[in-house]
């Protein structure tokens, strides 16, 4: 987005200009690490760091401009290009509304426990048929990374798809204020981030203002195998499109067939017509994830033809199963980026069923945010992978432990089930253990490294065609 520092200046409220007002940033930062030259760097006070403390790197690395705290007490040159105002997020927050508002086109707002990073891919990849799309990087879809990626619309995208991610009551609210929606998803409403909820009703309640919060004139695609999710429509006065798999819906799939490793095909019905379409991404899980981007992007004018050429072109994004095949003659599958209980369920569920392997390993990291029951649901998951057969069951981190207790309980041997206490101990023992044949599931989240397992993989072997 091209501002120039008189119009940020205005629009984050400035209590003071001291820069040229023609200067015209290429890009905004809130990392002095991985500012551009000609970047506008906004010193953020964060809980961990100080931005203001690297201004003067920022400055040396290139920087054009700065929007700093008139309240900072880092000394500041009177030479430096700065923006002063009262509070650097909320000035980053009202830069990114007044960009969203001055590009003024249509804006896919996705949201929801599990799923919205790979609808959000599978919308995007399906839109680039008839429209120039921008969407959101990897998991920017907090209070910085929405506004940030606001920031990066030009005048020639057509169409923004962004995520709008939610760990407690109001977060959504004030994203969607920034990001103005024209469409809404919400892909479910399951038991995520329940540490600062008292039931799931409130975390339901926290989706649903994305729903609330779009014009009367707006679109919102709900989930109606979700019970929840469903009964948002009832508060929008605006155009519902349903999804599903198990109830009647709008865009509905069934005859869901597993094509093992080379994913899935199903039968998509809308009003009485059949169509068949492949879907290349591992597990069941993903029809689901891919029913709301099918709906946003028929409605908005992509025909079935369309999609399905358009989804035979879909690969997994890094970490978010990613099939990977190494030379040594085993397979993994690369879920590292993210884990909650029903996504480590499906996961579960595809190993169960899947065939041609000696062995089948999972990994699993501790689930986090998962509040006071949070024991329990771990245990959940270590009692579903040992029914469903998995040869070796991995623990990594903390409650993760509980999972390979409960293997035990169902009567899985010690050696069947080793815990570790972190994920570079995970790696070093499944780089020794794994062998030909095997069907290896890496599935946990950043906040557990469990990435790590996988960088230890590819350090000890080498991945085919490579």
């Amino acid at each position: 987005m091209k501002l120039n520092a008189k119009e940020i200046a205005s629009a984050v409220q400035a209590q003071r200009l001291n820069a040229s007002g023609a200067i015209i940033p290429a890009g905004y930062s809130i990392d002095s690490r991985t500012l551009g030259t000609g970047e506008c760097f906004i010193a953020i006070h964060g809980p961990n760091f100080d931005g203001h403390e690297f201004i003067a790197a920022a400055l040396k690395q290139g920087a054009a401009l700065v929007i700093a705290s008139s309240e900072t007490k880092v000394p500041t040159e009177v030479d430096w290009p700065v923006i002063f105002v009262d509070d650097t997020l909320a000035a980053l927050q009202r830069l990114g509304r007044y960009a969203r508002r001055k590009w003024g086109k249509t804006v896919i707002g996705i949201t929801g426990s599990t799923g919205k990073t790979t609808t959000k891919e599978i919308a995007s990849l399906l839109l680039q048929a008839h429209f120039r799309v921008f969407k959101s990087a990897g998991n920017f879809n907090n209070d910085f990374g929405l506004p940030l990626s606001i920031l990066k619309l030009a005048e020639e995208h057509e169409i923004a798809v962004l995520e709008l991610g939610m760990s407690r009551a109001g977060e959504i609210e004030r994203l969607s204020g920034i990001a103005k929606p024209n469409i809404g998803v919400v892909t479910n409403v399951l038991p995520v981030h329940l540490e600062n909820f008292r039931s799931m009703q409130g975390v339901a309640l926290a989706k649903r203002e994305l729903i609330e919060s779009l014009p009367a004139g707006g679109v919102a695609v709900l989930n109606n195998d979700d019970r929840r999710v469903r009964k948002f429509g009832r508060v929008f006065p605006g155009k519902v499109l349903t999804f599903g798999v198990e109830a009647a819906a709008a865009y509905r799939a069934s005859e869901i067939r597993s094509l093992g490793l080379e994913g899935q095909e199903f039968r998509l019905d809308y009003k009485a017509q059949g169509h068949r379409l492949q879907l290349p991404l591992i597990g069941e899980h993903n029809v689901h994830n891919a029913l709301p981007a099918i709906a946003v992007a028929h409605h908005l004018g992509v025909g079935f033809e369309t999609i399905r050429q358009s989804l035979r072109a879909l690969r997994p994004a890094p970490g978010r199963g990613e099939l990977l095949r190494f030379c040594d003659g085993f397979a993994v599958l690369n879920d590292s980026y993210n884990s909650n209980p029903a996504a480590l369920e499906a996961v579960i569920g595809f190993l169960k069923a899947l065939a041609g392997f000696k062995r089948k390993i999972l990994v699993a990291g501790e689930m986090l945010e998962l509040g006071p029951k949070a024991e329990q649901f771990h245990r959940d998951c270590g009692r579903l992978a040992a029914s469903a057969r998995v040869d070796r069951i991995v623990g990594v981190r903390g409650l993760a432990e509980f999972i390979t207790r409960a293997a035990q309980e169902e009567g899985r041997s010690a050696t069947e089930t080793p815990f570790f206490a972190d994920a570079a101990a995970a790696g070093e023992w499944l780089t020794r253990e794994v062998m030909a044949g095997d069907f290896v599931v890496v599935k946990g989240s950043r906040g557990v490294r469990t990435e790590k397992v996988i960088e230890i993989l590819r350090r000890d072997h080498a991945l085919a065609g490579n």
